[in-house]
């Protein structure tokens, strides 16, 4: 398993040990299935515009999706297409959005509440970037492990299926290991035992577990944090048997210029503060001034994750 952190300290391996006869990365890419999980959410949507754009010959990106809102998965799809940030695509190569295919499912059911249908259109598949997670902090521990935990869990058993996999992709946070103020690229002791967590979450009501939520956490400040370090777990487990990736991003905010400068779809982190400083509500603020702002504009964190995927799917098989 490669652990990568979109820092320039987590890049220099790949570039250091660049070799020119490999494929390049839109070489890689061509005509391979991709599948994509959280490709509703704030990265999964820059992921999706960027492989489609710069890897324009790959054959399909399969997308997890869910209705919601009583809308249906392909009324959500056709929103995704027509937001700004898809705009110089839809302009300049239009006919690249079909390839963006909408499968049923769910990451927080058992199998991801995939139809067998569906799981032999992704046979092909070679490339999984699992990005779908709960970034609330205030989710109650029950959803974030169904989620964040388990959903990692029933994405591996997925990958698993796969006969020409060639990458397996996890992201998940810089913070996930938070008592730490310098992060490596290893893995660190886990603060519980991921199966007990997935036990606990299937066997007993939201009320019941939050009630001792405290005590099993320890001192992690939020569910988000304690299901992420969990699900590293998981995917540590499987570095035998899957070509896996763990990526770890710091605080992602708005793009940097890629393909448009600013793009950014929500308030999370700290992009509610500066909205607020930016239009003149918020003018002062009380805080640490050597508190180090940790954050990474989302194009870039995707191209290290392309970069990242690249790297791991064009080296030997190391299982």
């Amino acid at each position: 398993m490669y652990t990568f952190s979109n820092h320039p300290i987590g890049l220099l391996p790949m570039e250091q040990n660049y070799d020119p006869s490999k494929p390049s990365i839109s070489e890689f890419f061509a005509g391979r299935d991709v599948f994509i999980t959280g490709g509703t959410g704030f990265m999964g949507k820059v992921l999706i515009e960027k492989l489609l754009r710069s890897c324009s010959k790959l054959s399909n990106i399969f997308i997890l999706i869910r209705e919601k809102k009583q809308k249906t998965i392909m009324e959500r799809i056709n929103e995704i297409k027509n937001l700004p940030l898809f705009d110089k695509l839809r302009n300049e190569q239009s006919e690249l959005l079909d390839k963006m295919i909408p499968i049923q499912g769910d990451v927080s059911l058992l199998a991801l509440g995939l139809s067998q249908d569906d799981i032999d259109r992704m046979y092909n598949v070679s490339v999984i970037f699992h990005v779908a997670a709960s970034v609330r902090f205030d989710d109650p521990l029950k959803t974030a492990i169904l989620l964040n935990t388990r959903g990692t869990r029933e994405l591996i058993r997925f990958a698993k299926q796969l006969p020409a996999l060639r990458v397996l992709m996890h992201v998940s946070s810089t913070y996930s290991n938070p008592d730490r103020y310098v992060i490596e690229e290893e893995m660190y002791p886990a603060y519980a035992n991921w199966r007990d967590a997935i036990r606990i979450a299937e066997t007993f009501d939201e009320q019941t577990i939050d009630v001792f939520a405290p005590k099993y956490m320890g001192f992690l400040p939020n569910t988000y944090v304690f299901t992420k370090s969990l699900a590293e777990h998981i995917v540590n487990e499987h570095k035998d048997r899957l070509p896996i990736i763990l990526f770890r991003p710091s605080i992602v905010i708005s793009s940097m210029k890629d393909p448009i400068p600013g793009w950014m779809d929500n308030f999370n982190g700290p992009v509610g503060l500066l909205v607020g400083c930016g239009i003149g509500i918020c003018r002062t603020m009380y805080c640490d001034p050597n508190n180090i702002a940790d954050f990474t504009p989302v194009d870039v964190c995707i191209k290290a994750m392309i970069v990242a995927a690249w790297k791991r799917g064009t080296e030997p098989d190391q299982r």
